[in-house]
């Protein structure tokens, strides 16, 4: 169901018969924004409202015995009075309509109260003439002023304004505009169901909105995340009669098309098709992206190719749309046959053709083909853009090739393209990476010499890489300056990042304040920010406060994730707190998460560590039927406790299983199984093994031989 009309609320007061209008002749008389004309409709409304003073003056004398009982409906009379005269001057000035505007917001400023009949007297000028841009500014200032002043009694509602209109008006294009500008009041405030009332108003009176206003309404929908609400309008205005245009189902195609509502969007489009509606070719290009978004860029290309047949103009962005399509689908073979046709057409002529496909290389990881493109569209004379620049760069930047970002972040300064704060972040951060944070720190200070903006990415960026030369008292001055810094905020991320630095540097109390500083400041840790410091308690073997800001977190309604979990259970397993350690493994299982084959394998452990060996075993088989793979870390653990407990045959078993499931035993699982055979005195089998090491390229340590030696001896003295 529809809500109501909204009211507005300018209170009705009274002018006092002392002031009444002569205040006018005191107000400002230089208004940057008013005509000399409204200059004088207001004093021509001064002085015909101080002739009506004389006049009521010498009335008042002659019955001053009555003047007192009189005093509020002369109060009325004087209102009305000069209410007539309002309208009177905004009739007059018709054919001017801004000069009608400014005189309207003058009175006001001088002290009068407008109301229902200066309102609609304004509102029919400016509809008059067609006045869209301030007929929707004094709808706005209405819908502010009544979300404002809410607690006051309205003088009128806006329905009421609106019968008012209807009444003066004729039902055709000037009552049209009123509406219009209303609905597009009511959008512009995100107040969307008034809106939509206004439309339907509008059907009850014969008539529906303007096109124009309908794709306003939606773009304030979308901007707002109203995305069902932009659906069930668009079926509302289909029925109250609405005549779409393209930009209207383009708006629909686009909001199904993210909604995954790929059938929808196609009987959209089909009867737009139908419709033979203008603008068509923006809801073609809204479908081909759509289509293309949802990872049906064949269908795409099909759309686009059956355009080209039909002569439908379609923009570039149609075309970087099904190329960007392919390339996301990691299809750059299409992609780039694709981009070879196009060019084929002459429809490959700017960068943002260009940029889709080195997009594409980049993602795909052929850099050599986006660097040998992007030379080809500058022999061609088309400039490469920054957005191009930040692909090329951010590629190179994830392929570890550090030295090359930093060499072609300066080739493109030496060809005098124009680099953003994007760029520069990228090659700050393979500078950082490189160990070179005095060249860092000097291109920090060629930014603020061009005046960019440093945002708090950039400064994380360069903390980071002092915290990796283990300069942490570079990096803590830096943070100062950020925290002082009135243009800059750090959030969690990048308190969790210096905390993390401190602790992998031992500065455990620093670490600690951090921490304490950035709650006091009101920023909340999460999951990773508290991890990081979980970590540092059970690195120092505090148990005690591990767990607390476990059951901190928790209790801030934050869930552990494996992280947690696992790093708390590998310090009670290591101290020997078996129970506490199944106890932990029991309730990450409760709350849904899955444990991986290290967290399997650390309790495996604790429990073969205190010889429980046949628990042990039962949560490797549990780990087993629950499809996680054992490593050749869990199968060494359970090989040593075996060998250890004098099963060589359990442990030789295992050893075979290992292999058979394609795991290659490294050193330590190689010794493991040694040290079995020498605690047995299996000679043979450690001969042979160390000769299966040593064909696999792997050496036993000095320590293996010489156990290995000893028991030869031994047997041959026996």
């Amino acid at each position: 169901m529809l809500l109501p009309f909204s009211a507005w609320c300018f209170p009705r007061k009274l002018i006092p018969s002392t002031t009444r209008f002569s205040m006018f002749v005191s107000a400002p008389a230089s208004f940057k924004w008013a005509s000399s004309f409204s200059q004088m409709a207001l004093v021509q409304l001064d002085s015909s409202s101080s002739s009506s003073d004389d006049d009521d003056r010498q009335s008042s004398i002659a019955t001053s015995t009555s003047a007192c009982a009189n005093t509020n409906k002369a109060h009325h009379f004087f209102f009305d009075k000069d209410t007539v005269r309002i309208v009177q001057i905004l009739e007059n000035l018709k054919k001017e309509p801004n000069l009608a505007f400014a005189f309207f917001h003058q009175v006001k400023e001088a002290g009068f109260q407008h109301n229902i009949s200066t309102y609609a007297a304004l509102i029919s000028n400016l509809c008059y003439r067609g006045s869209q841009r301030n007929l929707e500014s004094i709808f706005f200032d209405l819908i502010v002023s009544c979300q404002e002043n809410d607690h006051l009694n309205p003088p009128f509602r806006i329905s009421e304004l609106l019968h008012t209109l209807t009444e003066e008006f004729e039902v055709g294009q000037s009552l049209g505009r009123a509406y219009d500008a209303l609905i597009k009041s009511y959008a512009r405030n995100a107040m969307f169901i008034e809106a939509v009332d206004v439309c339907f108003h509008m059907k009850r009176h014969g008539f529906v909105p303007h096109i124009l206003a309908c794709n306003f309404l939606m773009n304030c929908l979308i901007e707002h995340d109203k995305v069902d609400m932009a659906l069930a309008v668009y079926k509302q205005l289909k029925r109250v009669g609405l005549i779409p245009n393209g930009f209207f189902y383009a708006i629909v195609i686009k909001i199904l098309c993210g909604k995954g509502m790929l059938e929808d969007a196609l009987n959209v489009f089909l009867e737009m098709k139908e419709s033979e509606v203008t603008h068509a070719s923006v809801a073609y290009n809204a479908y081909i992206d759509g289509l293309c978004a949802n990872k049906k860029s064949v269908l795409g290309y099909q759309v686009l190719r059956a355009c080209q047949v039909a002569n439908i103009a379609i923009g570039t962005n149609a075309y970087a749309a099904v190329i960007s399509g392919f390339c996301d689908e990691m299809k750059i073979d299409d992609a780039e046959r694709v981009f070879l046709d196009f060019e084929k057409q002459g429809v490959i002529t700017n960068s943002h053709l260009y940029g889709a496909m080195i997009h594409g290389y980049c993602k795909g990881g052929y850099l050599l083909k986006a660097l040998a493109l992007q030379n080809d569209m500058v022999s061609k004379g088309i400039k490469v853009n920054c957005l191009i620049v930040s692909v090329v760069l951010q590629g190179l930047l994830k392929k570890g090739m550090l030295p090359e970002v930093v060499d072609q972040f300066k080739e493109y300064q030496s060809l005098g393209i124009c680099l953003d704060e994007v760029c520069y972040n990228i090659v700050l951060n393979a500078l950082c990476k490189l160990g070179k944070v005095d060249e860092a720190v000097v291109l920090v200070e060629e930014m603020k010499a061009k005046q960019m903006f440093l945002d708090i990415i950039h400064y994380t960026t360069l903390i980071n890489g002092f915290c990796l030369q283990g300069n942490i008292v570079e990096a803590l001055n830096l943070m100062e300056e950020i925290t002082k810094s009135s243009r800059l905020s750090p959030d969690v991320t990048f308190y969790t990042m210096i905390i993390n630095s401190c602790v992998k540097l031992n500065r455990f109390r620093k670490a600690c304040d951090l921490f304490h500083d950035m709650k006091r400041k009101g920023i909340e840790p999460d999951v990773a920010c508290y991890n990081v410091l979980i970590e540092m308690h059970c690195k120092t073997e505090n148990l005690h406060d591990a767990f607390a800001l476990c059951d901190e977190m928790i209790a801030k309604g934050l869930e552990p994730d494996i992280v947690t979990y696992t790093t708390l259970l590998s310090v009670s397993c290591n101290k020997g707190y078996v129970k506490k350690a199944r106890r932990l493994f029991d309730g990450l299982i409760e709350k849904g998460l899955t444990p991986d084959v290290t967290f399997y394998t650390i309790m495996i452990n604790s429990y073969c560590q205190v010889n429980c060996l046949r628990e042990a075993y039962d949560l490797f088989y549990e780990m087993k039927r629950k499809g996680i793979k054992p490593d050749v870390i869990c199968y060494t653990v359970l090989i040593d406790k075996n060998c250890k407990a004098g099963n060589l045959q359990n442990a030789t078993a295992l050893f075979g299983e290992m292999i058979g499931r394609g795991l290659e035993p490294d050193i330590v699982a190689y010794s493991a199984l040694l040290s079995g055979c020498f605690y047995l005195g299996d000679v043979d089998r450690a001969t042979a093994l160390i000769d299966e090491m040593s064909s696999k390229g792997i050496s036993p340590d000095a320590r293996t031989i010489s156990a290995l030696q000893c028991i030869v001896l031994k047997q041959k003295k026996a």
